[in-house]
């Protein structure tokens, strides 16, 4: 597989999530360009092999067992080229790169995700958002593989999409995705964007280990209000623990691991569905190697 890009053999995947839990995979590989990697899946297919698709591993909770199989990072896929009021990113590209190069040349549709600490890749995929903005607002059109190998240009009038939620999820492999850009004051963004982050270093974990917002919010309320209100903030199972300072949060207290998280996000949503009668939906993608 090195032909391929930078292949490592039983690679711990705990540094590869910001949650800081994972198990061995047989191989991780890196592809070297786009080309590579459309290979390598090309390859991997035809030779059977399981493979996963790992983002900045942000919004993951990753099964912490071993993974006989390859997981591939498209850390390497990092292009980003401007076309008049558009831009083009490649899959691996983090988001909080693309808002700076952005503000660069004075376009300020993006800054709204300057704290998404994914890639562009995985963040279309799961719409991610902040602030009032989803950044399906500002997709043009996505280029992905499909199942059968074939590379399509999809626009956005074709990607069903909602909270958190796109149509391309389990469906295609996202390679690079084209923006529709506003212009603005680039220095006035920056401003917010500071006040934002003192904001969230005040209201929100990010000095421990976690995934970020652990539930969608319901409509009409926030699912750290009702956890809040149920006096789950700092409840602990195993190594996993409600954070004190935002209820809709997990960290990593104490080497958790998958089993300890996924216990507590279960604990949370039976008391919450038999408070309110409300069913939380988890917002990390919740992976476990027998189902991929």
């Amino acid at each position: 597989m090195n032909q391929y890009g930078e292949v490592f053999e039983n690679e711990d995947l705990k540094k590869y999530t910001t949650l800081g839990i994972g198990g061995i995979a047989k191989y991780l590989v890196k592809p070297s360009n786009e080309k590579n990697l459309i290979d390598l899946i090309s390859y991997l297919k035809e030779n059977n092999i399981k493979y996963y698709v790992l983002g900045n591993g942000s919004n993951v909770i990753l099964d912490d067992s071993y993974f006989d199989g390859v997981v591939i990072r498209l850390d390497n896929l990092k292009e980003i080229t401007f076309d008049s009021n558009t831009v083009t990113a490649a899959a691996g590209v983090m988001l909080p790169m693309l808002v700076n190069v952005c503000l660069q040349k004075s376009f300020i549709s993006l800054a709204f995700a300057s704290m998404i600490p994914g890639t562009v890749g995985g963040s279309v995929v799961g719409n991610a958002g902040a602030y009032g903005h989803e950044i399906m607002e500002y997709v043009k059109s996505v280029k992905v593989l499909d199942s059968e190998g074939n590379i399509k240009d999809i626009p956005k009038n074709d990607i069903s999409f909602g909270y958190r939620y796109t149509s391309l999820k389990d469906k295609y492999l996202v390679l690079s995705v084209t923006f529709i850009l506003e212009s603005g004051d680039p220095q006035k963004e920056l401003l917010e964007i500071r006040e934002r982050n003192e904001k969230r270093i005040t209201t929100q974990p990010i000095e421990k280990k976690n995934v970020g917002s652990i539930f969608r919010n319901p409509e009409g309320t926030s699912s750290g209000k009702l956890i809040d209100e149920l006096g789950l903030k700092g409840h602990q199972i195993g190594g996993a623990k409600v954070s004190e300072k935002h209820a809709n949060f997990i960290v990593n207290e104490d080497n958790a691991t998958f089993n300890d998280v996924v216990s507590l996000i279960d604990l949370i949503k039976e008391k919450v569905k038999e408070k309110y009668d409300i069913s939380l939906v988890a917002e990390p993608t919740i992976v476990r190697w027998k189902e991929v």
